[in-house]
C-alpha cells in the first residue's frame, strides 16, 4: 500500500514538472511571436518613414527644378544681354555724336536752336536786324589771328558783318551773273545770310583760291579752339544748302561745342536735327 502511494506521488511529480515545461514553452513561444510581431511592424514603419522622406525629397527637388525653370526662363539670356549692351553702347555713342533736337525758339523774329543763333534757307532775319560784328567774335578773331601769326600764318577779315540791303544787292548781281540757280549755290538771299547776323567772317579771300594754302590749313585745324567752325564744308552742300567754303568761319563761342561739332564730321545743320532749305 505504501509503496503504491509512492508511484503514484512520483507520477504525479512527473505530470506537474512536464506541464510546468510545456507552460514554460509555450510561455516562450508565445513571447517569440510577439517580439517578432513587434520587430516586424517596427521595420515596417522604419521602411515607410524612408519612403515618405524620399518622396518628399523628390517633390523638393521637382521644386527646385520648376523654381530653376521659372528664374531661368524669367531671366534674360546671356547672349540676349550682352547684345541689349552693345545696342545701348551703340545708341549712347550715336547720341553723343549727335544730341536730340533742341526746341526751336524765334525771339523778335530770330531763330534760335538749342540756343544757337541761326540763319540759312528755312530761317531768315528780319529786314531790320542790324547787330554790326559782334565784339565777341571780333576779339576772339584777334586773339586767333595772333596765335597765327606766331606760326607764320597771317590771318585777316576780308568780309565780316553784312546788312540786308548790302545782302540784295549783292545777290541780285550774282543772279544776274549766273542766274538764280546757281547764285543759290554760293550767295545767300537777303534775310537769309549769316554774315547778317555778326558771327560770320570770311577770311583772308572769299573764293576758291583759299582752298588748299597753309592759312586755310590752319584755320580748319585750329578755329574751334576760339569758337569758331568752318560752316560750310566739303559733301555738305546737301544739309547746308550751300557750296563748300573753306574762308568762311562762323563763331559760336564755346569752344567745346565747337571742338565736338568739329569731331562729328556733321554741319551744323545735321548736328542740330534742322533743314536749310528755301521754301520757293
Amino acid at each position: 500500500m505504501n509503496e503504491e502511494k509512492g508511484n503514484k506521488t512520483v507520477i504525479r511529480r512527473k505530470y506537474r514538472i512536464r506541464l510546468a515545461c510545456t507552460s514554460f514553452v509555450l510561455v516562450a513561444a508565445i513571447m517569440g511571436t510577439a517580439m517578432m510581431l513587434t520587430e516586424h511592424s517596427s521595420g515596417k514603419e522604419v521602411t515607410a518613414g524612408t519612403t515618405v522622406s524620399s518622396s518628399a525629397a523628390d517633390n523638393s527637388s521637382q521644386t527646385e527644378k520648376k523654381q530653376s525653370v521659372t528664374t531661368a526662363d524669367s531671366s534674360t539670356p546671356p547672349q540676349q544681354t550682352a547684345q541689349g549692351t552693345q545696342l545701348s553702347a551703340k545708341a549712347a555713342a550715336k547720341s553723343e555724336e549727335t544730341p536730340a533736337k533742341p526746341q526751336i525758339e524765334v525771339k523778335d523774329g530770330v531763330t534760335y536752336v538749342g540756343g544757337i543763333l541761326i540763319a540759312n534757307k528755312t530761317y531768315a532775319l528780319p529786314a531790320g536786324y542790324e547787330p554790326g560784328l559782334s565784339q565777341d567774335a571780333q576779339n576772339a578773331f584777334n586773339k586767333m589771328q595772333q596765335a597765327a601769326a606766331a606760326e607764320g600764318i597771317s590771318l585777316w577779315i576780308c568780309s565780316g558783318y553784312r546788312s540786308y540791303s548790302y545782302q540784295q544787292q549783292l545777290y541780285d548781281n550774282y543772279v544776274a551773273q549766273d542766274g538764280k540757280a546757281e547764285a543759290d549755290r554760293y550767295s545767300a538771299r537777303p534775310g537769309h545770310s549769316e554774315h547778317q547776323t555778326g558771327l560770320a567772317i570770311d577770311v583772308n579771300d572769299a573764293g576758291s583760291s583759299f582752298d588748299n594754302t597753309p592759312e586755310a590749313a590752319w584755320l580748319a585745324a585750329h578755329c574751334a579752339d576760339y569758337g569758331f567752325i568752318v560752316r560750310y564744308k566739303p559733301g555738305k552742300e546737301s544739309s547746308t544748302g550751300y557750296m563748300a567754303e573753306s574762308w568762311h568761319i562762323r563763331y559760336l563761342g564755346d569752344a567745346e561745342l565747337c571742338r565736338k561739332i568739329d569731331a562729328s564730321g556733321l554741319s551744323l545743320e545735321e548736328y542740330l536735327g534742322i533743314t536749310s532749305v528755301y521754301s520757293d
